[in-house]
């Protein structure tokens, strides 16, 4: 029987994950970790994990003997030491679209209400206060640039969400075949140039080496003067103190964020004290349906792999492939080794 942990208790209920998991001949497990010694000390027979936000690296493969999947609830895996794993020979799993449309109403909703002050207003109005352009002015959208950097899946939902509005679009990313631009009449720009020219700017890429604080104070700088940023991708691509700086002398006109540097957001921090910035609290990717999809496919991944099936997503699939190879040797002999490796390398 395949012991499956949940690393952090963070739902409600998991009877997604219990169901599937007993189905597949696993037996779930609860523990309460943040550090990778409670993963340690309280998973120590774990074949699987089903991890959040706990860090995961050499130390915990080395430890976790019967390790064989870490099954992460979410898109990226900025926590979790891929290399180490791989080392080890523990698969690496995600679920990278589950909340494509829930990121995208989110994004454009506050872009939108930044553009138009709504959670401001509202707060003025309730304090009695009823301003008409004297002290929070507004601008039409007709002609804007919205600059989209990362133009993955999410990137483009929110062009399609915005599209009916007088915006222009550009985009950056490396990683998009020419053709995807050339037919969403979105114009590909360098980052650099990007920044220069766009009104509103919407963050669609993943953490990491490059991308950690990628707004710095001097991009902050290069940003039009009443730019709006939103950002709804991973807290780290912003350095927090650099956007207060750059709101606070007014280098940018405003920012909309769902995340932040330190989650969660601690509110005696400056940017709670600003009228020019909107929060929410890491929520773009939640809805009933999606949290129910995750919690669903989390475990499918780890059963999965667990079952030597082949997971919809891995993040290291060479460990996968090697694993299922060496066991088929076993089984069925040479000729479906080739067969299998053909398969799995094309």
């Amino acid at each position: 029987m395949f012991n499956v942990y949940v690393v952090e208790k963070s739902y409600m209920d998991y009877s997604h994950e219990k169901l599937i998991i007993e189905s597949g001949g696993g037996r779930l497990c609860f523990a309460h970790c943040a550090t990778e010694n409670d993963i340690i000390e309280q998973c120590p027979d774990a074949h699987a994990l089903l991890l959040r936000q706990t860090p995961v690296g050499d130390k915990t493969f080395r430890a976790l003997k019967n390790l064989r999947v870490v099954s992460r609830y979410g898109v990226g895996y900025d926590n979790v030491d891929v290399a180490a794993a791989t080392r080890t020979g523990v698969l690496v799993t995600i679920v990278p679209d589950y909340c494509i449309q829930e990121v995208a109403d989110h994004a454009a909703a506050l872009l939108l209400s930044a553009i138009r002050r709504i959670p401001l207003r509202d707060r003025l109005i309730r304090q009695g206060e009823w301003d008409v352009g004297s002290r929070y002015p507004l601008f039409r959208t007709r002609g804007k640039v919205i600059g989209l950097v990362g133009y993955g899946k999410t990137a483009r939902e929110v062009r399609r969400r915005l599209s009916g509005f007088p915006f222009r679009f550009v985009a950056c990313d490396p990683y998009v075949n020419e053709t995807i631009f050339k037919n969403e009449n979105t114009k590909k720009l360098s980052f650099r140039k990007l920044v220069i020219v766009s009104d509103y700017i919407s963050i669609h890429v993943p953490l990491n080496a490059e991308t950690h604080h990628l707004f710095n104070l001097e991009t902050f700088r290069k940003m039009r003067r009443n730019a709006i940023l939103v950002n709804t991708s991973r807290g780290t691509i912003v350095d927090a103190r650099s956007l207060y700086t750059a709101l606070r002398d007014r280098f940018i006109g405003g920012a909309a964020l769902d995340v932040y540097e330190e989650e969660p957001f601690n509110n005696s921090s400056p940017l709670a004290d600003l009228d020019s910035v909107i929060l929410s609290d890491h929520v773009a990717w939640y809805s009933v349906e999606s949290q129910s999809e995750l919690q669903r496919r989390t475990a499918l991944e780890a059963m999965m792999a667990l079952n030597r099936e082949l997971p919809e997503h891995p993040v290291n699939p060479e460990v996968l492939s090697k694993k299922i190879v060496e066991i088929e040797i076993e089984k069925d002999g040479l000729q479906q080794k080739e067969q299998l490796l053909y398969k799995l390398s094309n």
